[in-house]
């Protein structure tokens, strides 16, 4: 009983709801006809290219969707895959010579020769950064967090205090602490080091290893530029490995200039950065080169790390492999090749380290991420779209060749010629052009194809059905 009450009342809050809408319905057919007819009367090639142009559109206003970066993702990490240690990536635009790198890498082996300890010894550490000072590194990248404390700090903090600028540049890692109701939920906190008063100068920097992780997926994409943090209720910029060490390798006199430009930036107080950080915008300029500091509002693809060196535990003419303890344990003096003329990184692959990431090369240390960063910053810069009239004028003959597979042929061929046309024009180009740190984005163009394809089979199944009825309708006459 108490159902047919409710289905009667349901029924007449229905009925004048229904009546409307189909009078909505009528009027809006009535207001569409006249569209309805002249798109009638286009041809099947001018149908397809307005399509086309259509689907175009609505990529590109959904650039930032996270169904379009994740294709994006799957074609910049294939070329990268395709790229990796090859011969043609060794060097990038203006660039005659290889980036020569040394990892000196506290893997498994020397976690165990060590004993296992809970801190990097820090004796060991000196002697890691003496061998390469010594002997006439480049520049010497730390990528060890130097925020606890230990018996042997002494020894460290006085070679810091002494360390004399013919030395080469050293970058030191400065640490974050994560949110936490002691930082109070605020991830800009600066971890205190034994170095702080010390490392203040000297051919000494701060640096940080910030990068993102893209959230599907856990992939390590992306980099950070600079990160601002509080130290002692002091504000402080602190810029990525990956710009200081640019702009030193460009000449040695930009690297002060660079630190200066970017103090400039450091705000009143610790309770202004996280106002400051979020909109930040500038630019810095050395040797002829213009970084900006904020990619991610302008194209999502100018903050990406192009990864060319794999983690292969093995020496190439790129990239030297040395195991530390080889050279903390070494009985004799050891040669200096490993190192001059080098930028040599100390970081660590053990497993207890916590330093692994997936990357669109496969799991590496952070160490060789920060690595990988470093070079393509310098031979590769930050990775720029074609010039919006370039990438237009593409897209419409994309589009154009489209509209007459579609209408040349049924769905699927039409996807597959215009699918193949892409890959033997647009993946070639890609792959060219990459070194040159310009990005063409052949992903987006299949993805069109395929919303392409599926109106089309939606519109055979149309015109089937209704030539079925039209032929039904007929037997139906000559029946009667």
């Amino acid at each position: 009983m108490k159902l047919v009450v409710l289905r009667n009342i349901v029924a007449m809050l229905a009925a004048p709801i229904i009546k409307h809408s189909k009078t909505i319905g009528t009027w809006i057919a009535a207001r569409l006809e006249p569209v309805h007819t002249a798109w009638k009367k286009l041809s099947k090639f001018k149908r397809n290219f307005v399509v086309g142009f259509i689907i175009a559109i609505i990529l590109h206003f959904s650039h930032h969707s996270d169904w379009v970066s994740q294709m994006e993702n799957l074609a910049m990490d294939s070329m990268m895959f395709i790229s990796q240690d090859t011969p043609r990536m060794a060097t990038g635009a203006g660039h005659n010579e290889p980036l020569p790198f040394t990892f000196i890498d506290i893997d498994e082996d020397t976690y165990r020769t060590w004993g296992e300890p809970f801190h990097i010894p820090r004796d060991k550490l000196l002697q890691l950064i003496q061998y390469a000072a010594e002997g006439g590194a480049k520049a010497i990248v730390v990528d060890i967090e130097l925020s606890g404390t230990s018996d042997k700090d002494m020894d460290l903090e006085k070679y810091y205090k002494d360390y004399g600028k013919e030395m080469p540049p050293l970058f030191l890692l400065r640490g974050f602490y994560p949110k936490s109701k002691s930082t109070g939920q605020k991830d800009y906190h600066i971890r205190p080091s034994i170095l702080d008063s010390t490392a203040s100068g000297n051919n000494i920097y701060w640096v940080h290893p910030t990068f993102k992780l893209s959230a599907y997926d856990q992939v390590v994409r992306y980099w950070h530029l600079l990160a601002m943090g509080c130290l002692n209720n002091q504000p402080a910029i602190v810029p990525a490995f990956q710009l200081l060490i640019d702009a030193y390798l460009g000449t040695a006199e930009d690297l002060p200039i660079v630190v200066d430009q970017l103090a400039k930036l450091t705000p009143q107080t610790c309770a202004e950065i996280e106002y400051a950080e979020k909109p930040l915008h500038g630019e810095i300029f050395y040797t002829g080169k213009k970084i900006e500091l904020n990619r991610e509002a302008h194209e999502r693809i100018g903050e990406r790390i192009i990864y060319t060196l794999p983690w292969k535990p093995r020496s190439t003419s790129e990239l030297l492999y040395r195991p530390a303890y080889k050279i903390t344990e070494a009985k004799r003096k050891l040669h200096n090749s490993a190192v001059k003329g080098r930028i040599v990184i100390i970081g660590a692959s053990y497993s207890d380290s916590r330093d692994l990431y997936q990357t669109p090369l496969g799991e590496m240390p952070g160490a060789l991420i920060i690595l990988n960063a470093i070079k393509s910053l310098h031979l590769f810069g930050q990775i720029e779209p074609p010039p919006f009239l370039i990438k237009w004028m593409l897209e419409l003959g994309l589009i154009t060749l489209m509209s007459w597979a579609f209408t040349r042929f049924s769905s699927l061929p039409g996807a597959m010629i215009s699918g193949v046309v892409i890959v033997c024009i647009f993946l070639p180009a890609s792959f060219y052009l990459f070194k040159y740190g310009l990005w063409i984005d052949f992903a987006v163009p299949l993805l069109g194809i395929q919303c392409h394809q599926w109106l089309a089979e939606f519109e055979e199944k149309m015109a089937h059905r209704h030539q079925h009825n039209v032929s039904k309708a007929s037997e139906s006459e000559e029946t009667r």
